[in-house]
């Protein structure tokens, strides 16, 4: 099976491509970031390319050499947690660079992810003229939000994925596997961690009640530009009279683990680094599902879907 990604970041769907298909071979991977470059070179072999910024990729050379494409292009300007510039946004604007790549190289299946504020952004139609292009292209195309959790890992993560096939038969053949549960976030955390992840006296009194009567924590502030308003976490935990209770963060490890990489992941950049790498991923689990669903449908295989 041919691969080629785009914003690839640490390589999600490398991952996922090697737990599916008998032989992968990377034609080509792209991502700008590099810090993620040095994760991905870490995980994975070498693509026959390996691109920097997806403006300078020329993808004509790669015309009907491609299994499946697949991407997510940067999604801060759809989500509701940003300011919302839709494809007018330096970063919302690579969708049409997406498109781009997929009118060049003309893959036999493409995927692409993004958040799922992307249906909503200037009332939904930023996402039907996309969409609309994509088809204009000869593609067949499914178009779902997929939930992290409901696919054997409890986080709670909604993405648009959109699948595209040239071969109507196989667009026909195509649906997504039944849910599966997301499992014990118990079995996904580290029995014991470093005292660094621990949140000291001085950050836990931010999360102590502001007001005597109240029996939980401050919710927690998102990251400047991000909407205040996001309920991302209602309560951090409940203390004791003598604070007895320890908070901590997650670690870069775990939170490669929630989003289904494996254990034995090399990490290679700072926390910082790992944390971001990990936030920008595409969940392992979900891109593994979507790929096992390709290869049943490029084997005529029917399957009822959820």
């Amino acid at each position: 099976m041919t691969l080629a990604t785009l914003f690839s970041g640490i390589g999600a769907p490398e991952f996922a491509a090697r737990e599916v298909f008998d032989e992968v071979k990377t034609v080509f991977a792209c991502e700008i970031d590099k810090f993620a470059r040095l994760s991905y070179l870490a995980n994975h072999e070498a693509p026959l390319a390996f691109y920097e910024d997806v403006c300078d990729l020329d993808a004509k050379a790669y015309a009907g050499q491609i299994d499946i494409l697949i991407g997510g292009s940067p999604c801060q300007d759809f989500s509701t947690a940003g300011l919302r510039a839709g494809e007018d946004g330096e970063r919302g604007n690579l969708i049409w660079q997406f498109y781009r790549i997929v009118s060049e190289a003309r893959p036999s299946v493409f995927i692409y992810e993004n958040v799922k504020g992307f249906l909503s952004i200037n009332g939904g139609k930023s996402y039907q003229r996309f969409l609309d292009a994509l088809r204009g292209l000869g593609y067949h195309c499914h178009a779902e939000i997929l939930n992290t959790k409901d696919y054997g890992i409890p986080q709670n993560r909604e993405r648009l994925y959109i699948v595209g096939f040239l071969n109507a038969d196989e667009y026909h053949a195509f649906s997504l596997a039944p849910k599966t549960g997301c499992g014990r976030l118990a079995d996904f955390l580290d029995a014991s961690v470093e005292e660094k992840y621990f949140l000291s006296d001085r950050a836990l009194a931010h999360f102590r009640p502001k007001d005597a009567n109240e029996s939980i924590a401050n919710t927690l502030t998102t990251n400047p530009r991000h909407r205040r308003t996001d309920k991302f976490i209602r309560a951090a935990g409940e203390l004791d009279a003598k604070g007895n209770e320890r908070i901590r963060k997650l670690t870069p490890r775990e939170c490669l683990r929630l989003q289904g990489f494996p254990k034995n992941f090399k990490i290679v950049t700072s926390d910082t680094q790992t944390y971001k790498q990990a936030g920008n991923a595409m969940s392992v689990n979900v891109v593994k599902m979507i790929f096992e669903q390709i290869k049943l449908a490029k084997n005529k295989e029917f399957r009822l879907g959820a």
